[in-house]
């Protein structure tokens, strides 16, 4: 009766790491406040996710996922756009050949949703937080981009919240954003979505 007991218990320990091993984005390592469940139910299988973990410089040194509810082809375009003027800026001799790029802004209700891990080793670890930037109707923060940023830990719990003009989002995160207005203020430095 044990070795029954000990084979089953192999069976259903192998069967559960398949599972996960086959798709990592069906286990979610954040649980979601309450006020954000709907908005970002099944974000993880059902959204464009854009990045693979990315080690992040611009964010402590973390690692990152970057997944969005849609506007991806924004995102996309943005960051080639960004690469094809700097890659040809530092080629061409001519500045005056270099033709402009043409970024995009993100449409309101564009959500760019961030899961923020740390780095043991040069590897992705524990999960740390979620930052949010959700795009809201123009006029909602006036040279902000109508951005509405959002961060919580692992746990749930909401650490700020607001909108970019205000001080305590200005000095964690608005400030660094503004640096890339002509992106609507949104990093795209890394691209490697699965197609």
């Amino acid at each position: 009766m044990t070795r029954t007991i000990q084979m089953l218990c192999l069976l259903l320990s192998i069967n559960a790491f398949s599972v996960s091993a086959a798709d990592p984005f069906n286990v979610y390592p954040f649980k979601i406040p309450d006020k954000y469940k709907d908005a970002l139910k099944d974000y993880r299988t059902k959204w464009h996710r854009m990045t693979g973990f990315e080690h992040s410089g611009l964010h402590w040194q973390q690692f990152i996922v970057v997944f969005l509810n849609k506007e991806a082809k924004v995102y996309e375009q943005n960051y080639l756009e960004y690469l094809r003027y700097y890659q040809d800026y530092d080629e061409e001799e001519d500045e005056d050949e270099i033709a402009e790029p043409n970024f995009k802004a993100y449409s309101p209700g564009t959500i760019v949703l961030k899961e923020n891990f740390s780095s043991v080793s040069g590897a992705p670890h524990d999960a740390l937080t979620i930052t949010m930037m959700i795009k809201r109707e123009k006029g909602y923060s006036k040279g902000f981009g109508d951005w509405e940023y959002v961060q919580f830990d692992k746990e749930g719990n909401i650490v700020l919240a607001g909108k970019g003009s205000e001080p305590m989002i200005k000095q964690m995160c608005s400030n660094c954003h503004a640096s890339i207005e002509e992106r609507d203020f949104i990093f795209a430095n890394f691209y490697s979505r699965k197609k």
